[in-house]
């Protein structure tokens, strides 16, 4: 009896310290940009912050990401949004922007399950003020026309052969990204006919591939006076490089690709942090799961937060969205209700000091009786359902639960999502 007692008086201790130590929101529909005053001295030395989510498809959760996104623009001065969706997409969507509406902006950038009515300001935001929209993925998350139409906006510089051959190479990629995604999705096996038809897709793409990158770094070289123009090559010989990397990998198995994927992610991060923007503060919109900093699985997969630089990490703040209760979506479109989390859970500790949203910074915290859980390994539910163990203060700065979640309210949906 004096165990259970001793056991719920810390389980009630730890519950009083967050109330004290954690910074409580109003609900996401009613919290504004301004309830984010705190994060300003929290990030203050930080030059790029890390925005999870434990799963797609949570519209409280684009609402906080997207408040949070603009008090850091607004007050902090930070003017680069890298996206976990396509480069090559959310680059030229960017340069786009003006001929869209802001739908078509949206819609045209990032993967479709993003493309709701709670991310439409935040992409009013980018095209009225110098917030610059960049992805690091290298799955295609649009469609085929949008890398080429900005390449014919350069077509004073870049021959019609060129293009021509860009346009060859775009159209490949999203065919065989949705045939083969077909069967991948079901777990069927792809007919031997259409593995061949691939092979020889490869082996074309691959010279055609190489054939643009001796032309535009000529073009490159000739240009080096005019930046824009400098910046503009760099971008296309890397989406090109993207498309030969996701080209040479997709057809991989779930679990090496999920780790080639990765790689890339990283390596593309890297250079947008060191070449592309190297002065610029930077925010990075993803799931949880690709944002941890120490976290490896028994597979061996280790995700984008823990594999780039050492110095990239030092200039890192690492902040994980979760939830307690409600409804959310699949990748495929699919409701499904969170599970109720276990006891001592992150969720259990965040919901007991029941605030409609709450935030705590790990990253200043010495441990004591009353935080000890963020020090141990502690249980969170992966997407609202999977147990799944972690050290809290390891893996992430700082955690914002939302009590209640629903589904967004798409603007546009496509058949075929991209997988985390």
């Amino acid at each position: 009896m004096g165990i259970f007692f001793r056991g719920q008086e810390k389980y009630l201790n730890s519950v009083e310290w967050l109330s004290k130590n954690s910074i409580h929101l109003s609900e996401p529909a009613k919290c504004t940009p301004q309830e984010f005053e705190f994060l300003r001295h929290i990030v203050k030395d930080k030059r790029i912050v890390w925005l999870g989510e434990n799963g797609h498809n949570i519209r409280e959760h684009n609402m906080m990401k997207s408040k949070i996104i603009e008090f850091l623009h607004k007050e902090m001065d930070f003017t680069v949004l890298a996206f976990e969706s396509g480069l090559a997409e959310c680059f030229s969507a960017n340069e786009l922007k003006e001929e869209f509406t802001d739908e078509d902006f949206l819609k045209n950038a990032i993967y479709s399950l993003w493309a709701t009515k709670e991310n439409l300001p935040l992409f009013q935001l980018m095209k009225k003020s110098d917030l610059s929209l960049i992805g690091i993925d290298i799955n295609p998350s649009s469609n085929p026309d949008l890398f080429v139409k900005f390449v014919q906006q350069l077509s004073s510089v870049v021959s019609e052969d060129a293009i021509e051959k860009i346009e060859y190479i775009e159209a490949g990629v999203y065919k065989w990204y949705y045939q083969l995604g077909q069967y991948k999705a079901r777990r069927k096996k792809v007919p031997a006919e259409m593995l061949h038809e691939f092979a020889e897709f490869k082996e074309k793409a691959s010279a055609v591939i190489g054939d643009l990158e001796a032309s535009l770094h000529e073009e490159y070289v000739l240009r080096l006076e005019n930046h824009e123009l400098v910046r503009q090559f760099k971008i296309i010989l890397r989406c090109l490089q993207n498309r030969l990397y996701f080209i040479n990998h997709f057809h991989n198995n779930y679990r090496t690709y999920k780790k080639v994927r990765e790689k890339r992610m990283k390596e593309n991060l890297e250079w947008i942090c060191q070449e592309l923007y190297p002065n610029e503060k930077i925010i990075i919109w993803a799931h949880n799961l690709h944002i941890f900093k120490q976290y490896k699985t028994f597979t061996g997969f280790e995700p984008l937060g823990a594999i780039v630089s050492n110095k990239i990490k030092e200039q890192s703040y690492y902040l994980g969205l979760f939830m307690y209760e409600g409804e959310i979506h699949t990748d495929t479109g699919q409701p499904y209700k969170i599970e109720k989390p276990p006891k001592k859970s992150l969720e259990d500790y965040m919901h007991q000091v029941q605030s409609p949203a709450l935030f705590t910074d790990f990253s200043q915290l010495e441990k004591n009786s009353g935080n000890k859980w963020i020090f141990t390994k502690t249980i969170f539910l992966e997407s609202g359902t999977m147990p799944t163990l972690f050290v809290p203060r390891d893996q992430l700065d700082g955690a914002l639960l939302v009590e209640s979640v629903s589904p967004p309210e798409y603007l546009k949906r496509k058949k075929i999502n991209k997988k985390t």
